[in-house]
């Protein structure tokens, strides 16, 4: 007998339904895709609404060795094959207990955000996103601000710190889930901050390799894992590259950022295992005149612009004042979706700006 178990009927529709109601997803989940006429895609669907920590055993009546490993490799635990006993149910949650998989479980996406120099706006762009994966997409999500002293994220998010990250860093040995849930502020079900505001006068030592450890815990009970990175170089920033395998770069439209954004490209492809680079150019400020257009900015970094963020003064100044979300409808709002849909597949084709024919090819 399985303690808290919970039994419904119903097709992966109605399981996707009940689970995005959720807060949390259940540990395990048995589920019959007899049918399913395409359990592959099914499956996908519901692994997003899924933790990545979630033990998912399927059963069906097709005795196909190419479907079982093709449900291994998109992290299904185990396929039973109808008709099920007892015995071997019992089995089954068994080995799934013994905490040897028979196929490595996915895990969450890391992203990290970085800007190519101060008020050029990483931290109300990746709150903003951080918003967007947990109450639009209802993904669960952990928003890490690096700023020992204190970023501005809870200040975005109307939320006062605990000092969980610097408390975490220096305990990396003691990590599992029930800690960590401790350290974490939430904003909501699905949105968990962790930060510190340690007091300016107090030195900070990072033990190396605790940013590793701390995403390698994270990213297994996050759909999304977000680093605000708040310096380019440093032990800090060189593990939170190496963790991440999606790295923003925020600039503006200034010649020192253009300059500064291929260097920081550089260096984060050297401290990351082949990453994907994007560039998000932002307008913190008022329209003026003598800033670098975006086509010239895309020629100097060698590269497309992934996305411009447009200036919106009042939509963001409020917002950030009152610790609230952008307005989704808003013109920065809508940028933040656009990145959001291509974080999440949610928009599979993404058309390359006009001026992207006139770059020249480059390797990563």
């Amino acid at each position: 007998m399985i303690a808290h178990a919970y039994v419904a009927t119903g097709t992966v529709d109605d399981a996707i339904r009940r689970l995005q109601r959720m807060e949390r997803s259940p540990s395990r989940l048995l589920i019959d895709l007899s049918q399913s006429a395409m359990p592959l895609s099914d499956l996908a669907r519901l692994a997003e609404v899924c933790e990545p920590s979630v033990s998912v055993i399927t059963v069906g009546e097709r005795n196909d060795v190419g479907l079982f490993r093709n449900l291994l490799q998109i992290g299904v635990q185990d396929y039973l094959v109808k008709p099920l006993t007892a015995e071997l149910l019992q089995r089954t949650f068994a080995a799934d207990e013994s905490g040897e998989p028979l196929q490595q479980r996915r895990t969450g996406k890391v992203l990290a955000l970085v800007g190519t120099r101060g008020g050029v706006g990483v931290t109300t762009i990746g709150v903003a996103l951080a918003r967007q994966l947990a109450d639009v997409t209802l993904r669960r999500v952990a928003y890490v601000d690096l700023n020992p002293y204190g970023g501005a994220a809870n200040t975005l998010l109307g939320l006062t710190t605990n000092n969980g990250l610097t408390d975490v860093l220096q305990n990396v040995h003691r990590l599992d889930l029930q800690y960590m849930e401790r350290t974490f502020v939430t904003r909501g079900p699905r949105l968990f901050v962790l930060s510190s505001e340690l007091e300016y006068r107090r030195d900070f030592e990072l033990q190396a390799g605790a940013i590793s450890d701390l995403v390698s815990m994270l990213k297994h009970y996050f759909h999304y894992v977000l680093l605000d990175v708040p310096s380019r170089a440093g032990t800090l920033a060189e593990e939170a590259f190496a963790s991440a395998k999606n790295i923003y770069v925020v600039a503006d439209r200034s010649v020192h950022s253009a300059r500064e954004t291929s260097r920081l490209i550089r260096h984060v492809l050297a401290c990351s295992s082949e990453p994907t680079v994007s560039v998000l150019v932002n307008n913190p400020g008022q329209p003026a005149s003598g800033r670098v257009e975006l086509p010239d900015f895309a020629e100097a970094i060698g590269r497309p612009v992934a996305q411009e963020l447009p200036f919106d003064g009042k939509s963001v100044a409020t917002a950030e004042n009152l610790g609230e979300a952008v307005p989704f409808e808003s013109e920065f709002g809508l940028a933040i979706t656009a990145i959001a849909d291509n974080l999440t597949g949610t928009r599979t084709t993404v058309q390359p700006p006009w001026y992207a024919r006139f770059l020249p090819r480059r390797r990563r």
